[in-house]
This record gives C-alpha cells, sequence and structure tokens, in this order.
C-alpha cells in the first residue's frame, strides 16, 4: 500500500506510483474536500453545485480522519491495509464454510486472489526467452506487459491487483461484502433461523455499502437474493433488503439525475468488437488462462450446496457480460472481481481434491505444475507493482499556490481553474467550477454547457460576464501566467486586471478574486 502511495512529511511531497495518478487524483481531492474544506451537502469538487452519484464513504473516512490530524498516507492506507487484511480473512475462511474446514483450502484460494490467472506468462516467455536472465527481467520488470483496454490489449489490467491499489474502497467494499455473505451462509447452509433484527442491522449494513462502493452493492444483493430463493429462505427477504432500499433511495436519486443515457444492453464486456462468439471465448481465455477449465470443473466436483453458492455468484458473470451498468463499460469490471474471488475457491477446491485423490509423485507434480501455471501470470504482473516509479507533487506548505488557497479562501469557495488530473485548487480543499474531464464523463455529468460557460468567462469583456459568474457562485479565477499548449482561450487580461482584483500571482498562475 506505501509503495504506491505515501507522503513526506519533511518536503510536503505526495509519493504516487505511476499507475495510481489517475485515480488518486480524484479521491485525493474527494479527501482534501472533507478535510481542509466543508463539502456539505456533499459534491464533486470537479463539477460544484451538482447531485454527486458517486460513492464517496471511504473518502470521507480518510478525510475525517486527517481533519483529527492524522496524515494523510497513514490514514489512506492504514484504513487500506485493516480492509485487505480483512478481506484476505474472508477469502481464507469462506472456501471453508462452503465446502470443509482446510487450511490449505484456504491458503490456495489466498493465492490464487492474489497471483491471479490468466495467459500474460506466455507473452513474458516469447520476449524473454527461457534462461537465467528471464528470472532478472521477471525481477526488474518496470511495468504491465497487459494493460487492457488502456493500450489495446485483450488482457486487461482490471483483473490484477493493480485495479486493488488504484481503487481502495473496492477493497473496503469487498471486505464488507464477503463478510455479509459469510455470516448469512453459515446460517443458510445449516439451515439455521435467522432472527429479524438481525437480518435488518445487515440490511442496514448493505445499504451502506452502497455508499462505499455502489456495484459491489448491486452485487452483493444479487448474491444474497439468489441464495436465498435457492436455498428457500425467500421469506426473509423483505427484512434484509427493504432497509437496505431506503439507504439506497437517497444514493439512486442522485444517479438517476445524472446522464444516463448510455445503452444498458452492451453485451461482451471488453472483447473485441464487433462482438462475436470468437472474440467473446477469446477474451475470457486469455484474461482467465487455465482457470477457464478449471472452474467448471470445481464446479462438478462439487455438491449439491456448493453448486447452488457458485450459480448464486454466477449471475454476476452473466449479467456483466450483457449489461453496461455504470457511466463507462470498464466500470463492470468489480463485478468479475467479486466473481473471481469466489471462482477461486472453486479452482482451490478442485486443486485440494486432486492432491488427496492422488498422493503420490504423479499427483503432487501435477499438482504443483497446475498451481504455477495458475499464478505465474500474477507473479509476473506483481513485479510491476514493485518496479513501478514514484511521481512526486508538492502539498502545501511546499506548493506556494496551494498554501495561499488553504489560508486565504473560504473552504467552500469555488474557483474557475485549469483544469488538471492533479488539481492544485481541489488537493486544497476547494471546488473547481469544471474540473477534469475524466473525473466528469465517469459520473455521468454532461457538462457541454459548462464547458461554454467556462469560455465565456475567461474572455470575459462586460460586468454582464462578471455578473454571470458571480450567479454561478465562482470566487476565484485563475490563470496561467504564461501561455501554455492545453489552455486554449484567449484571456483578457487588461479587463480583468481593471475589474478584478489580483490576489495571488507566481510565475505559473494569476488568481483574480472575483
Amino acid at each position: 500500500m506505501y509503495k504506491s502511495f505515501g507522503y513526506d512529511e519533511e518536503k510536503h511531497d505526495f509519493r504516487i506510483e505511476r499507475h495510481q495518478i489517475g485515480d488518486f487524483g480524484l479521491h485525493l481531492s474527494l479527501i482534501r474536500s472533507f478535510s481542509w474544506g466543508n463539502n456539505f451537502p456533499v459534491e464533486s469538487p470537479f463539477f460544484p453545485g451538482k447531485p454527486f452519484p458517486y460513492h464517496y464513504y471511504f473518502d470521507l473516512l480518510v478525510g475525517l480522519l486527517e481533519k483529527a490530524g492524522l496524515r494523510i498516507d497513514i490514514a489512506f492506507n492504514g484504513i487500506s491495509i485493516l480492509s485487505f487484511t480483512l478481506l484476505l480473512f474472508l477469502i481464507y475462511k469462506l472456501p471453508q464454510l462452503i465446502f470443509r474446514k482446510s487450511k490449505l483450502l484456504g491458503a490456495l484460494s489466498v493465492i490464487l486472489f492474489v497471483f491471479h490467472s490468466n495467459f500474460t506468462f506466455i507473452d513474458f516467455f516469447k520476449e524473454k526467452g527461457l534462461s537465467l536472465s528471464a528470472f532478472r527481467d521477471f525481477w526488474l520488470l518496470p511495468d504491465y506487459i497487459h494493460k487492457g483496454p488502456f493500450d489495446g490489449s485483450i488482457i486487461s489490467i482490471f483483473f490484477t491487483l493493480n485495479v486493488y491499489l488504484n481503487q481502495r474502497h473496492l477493497i473496503m467494499a469487498f471486505a464488507i461484502s464477503l463478510a455479509i455473505i459469510y455470516f448469512l451462509l453459515s446460517k443458510l447452509m445449516k439451515a439455521q433461523k435467522i432472527s429479524h433484527k438481525t437480518l435488518i442491522l445487515l440490511g442496514l449494513v448493505l445499504g451502506i455499502l452502497s455508499r462505499v462502493h455502489t456495484l459491489t452493492f448491486f452485487s452483493t444483493t444479487i448474491i444474497l437474493f439468489l441464495l436465498f430463493i435457492l436455498f428457500k429462505r425467500s421469506r426473509f427477504l423483505l427484512s434484509l433488503f427493504l432497509p437496505a432500499a431506503v439507504i439506497f433511495f437517497f444514493h439512486a436519486r442522485d444517479i438517476i439525475g445524472q446522464d444516463i443515457s448510455h445503452a444498458f444492453f452492451n453485451p461482451g464486456f471488453l472483447s473485441q468488437k464487433p462482438l462475436s462468439l470468437v472474440n467473446f471465448i477469446f477474451f475470457w481465455v486469455m484474461n482467465l488462462g487455465i482457470a477457464i477449465i478449471l472452474i467448471p470443473w470445481g464446479f462438478f466436483l462439487s455438491g449439491k450446496k456448493q453448486k447452488l453458492v457458485f450459480l448464486s455468484v454466477f449471475s454476476l458473470f452473466l449479467i456483466g457480460n450483457i449489461f453496461q451498468l455504470s457511466f463507462l463499460i470498464d466500470h463492470n469490471h468489480s463485478l468479475f472481481n467479486l466473481f473471481l474471488i469466489f471462482a477461486n475457491f472453486y479452482i482451490a477446491y478442485f486443486l485440494l481434491t486432486l492432491i488427496r485423490r492422488y498422493k503420490n509423485f504423479v499427483g503432487g507434480t501435477i499438482f504443483i505444475l497446475v498451481v504455477l501455471l495458475l499464478t505465474m501470470s500474477g507473479a509476473i504482473d506483481l513485479m510491476a507493482v514493485k518496479n513501478d516509479f514514484q511521481f512526486r507533487l508538492n502539498d502545501a506548505p511546499s506548493n506556494k499556490l496551494m498554501q495561499w488557497i488553504k489560508t486565504n479562501t473560504k473552504k467552500n469557495d469555488i474557483f474557475l481553474a485549469k483544469q488538471e488530473i492533479l488539481d492544485p485548487v481541489t488537493l486544497s480543499g476547494r471546488k473547481n467550477y469544471l474540473g477534469h474531464s475524466y473525473y466528469l464523463s465517469v459520473m455521468g455529468y454532461n457538462y457541454s454547457e459548462r464547458q461554454n460557460l467556462v469560455k465565456l468567462f475567461y474572455e470575459a469583456k462586460n460586468l454582464e460576464t462578471i455578473s454571470r459568474m458571480h450567479k454561478e457562485n465562482i470566487a476565484y479565477i485563475a490563470v496561467p501566467a504564461k501561455p501554455i499548449i492545453d489552455f486554449n482561450y484567449n484571456v483578457n487580461f487588461v479587463y480583468l486586471d481593471k475589474y478584478l482584483q489580483k490576489v495571488y500571482e507566481d510565475e505559473k498562475v494569476i488568481v483574480y478574486k472575483l
């Protein structure tokens, strides 16, 4: 966790690994909106004035801890480590609940989670060959071999540990999800009574999960619904889902208020388009590796109750391959991530059956070979995490602009500023009237009208435009001090100097107060 994100207290620098920069620009800004700013009622720091459809409870918790005096990296990584520890513990315990008590079964499930299966290792050995130098290349591997869909590769980066380093809230969400499933499954498999008070309490926790990670809430709801139906306990569904629905209602209202005009029927997930059966199968073969054979094998070896559990979870794989459940199809990855956690239990059960049925040299050799084929790609991808370089970003007070913003502006002030992934305005706890387009599109905001207004505001030539900025609650305008490539506005500095107060200036930026 600390490899991907840290903080230098002496230099007041953030340390962010390369592959985490995009996501952390969002999450650190959200955290600072709670710790250094005043973001209640909660809005996007990148699009203030509109309902916020995003799940933010993880960032809120980190922000409150930083506000209470805990250093941001300790709060951020501390919660992540606690959540990841709980997640690994539940991954260790759940298969023993579903199948039988076996430390080996639990350990294999954890190993298969950390060292995911795909066919990356084939491309690695194609390029490096089978030699002693290949081990050195493996140990020093600087980057992921495949980063689909971002590099055009068919093998997705979403099934690596990178997704958990990027999306720390997903770790917490999965830990909560598995904890709920573990408790209820322990009752369902033993046909034990579940009190309505317990179900109502779990329903409230399930509802809160929607603000930790919305699609994990959806996935967990689907799994639990099917488990209660298949285990013939449907009479308890109302007690569990009603309180969850009440809490989720307020979040759902914000989601529906955004641009949800995308196609919900979008089959194939990230398979090559135009979609065909061959492309679909090829995508999953490459992304699952030999697991694509061992998952159904483990399923057929399992008992009746174990099959019911699998069918409940397999629904996520089907839904994720048929529908687009968020503003980007990429977001469906969380359904597959959760499914694969359970799928690994069945692979582990297959391996356990293999080693117990064939207690000889041949059985042991096959066991080791299969485990190697399952985990080799995960080990290769783990080297990319180990060797990735860190980007340093000045924080206040090292960053003079951020320090000025923090100490001289109100906590709920809105800036009109340049769109940046690592935005000094939002990292100072304030809001940018139109933040980076990436953070707007992933949340479904329709921002075309605001884009036009931004151009009008930067190129202001009359007092009517200044008045309109006041109506939009803009308090400050930050303008690059020198022409830069990605700032395409003809700023009228003469007009701004005449009618607005210049309150801050350095070699990079000039800030005017309305």
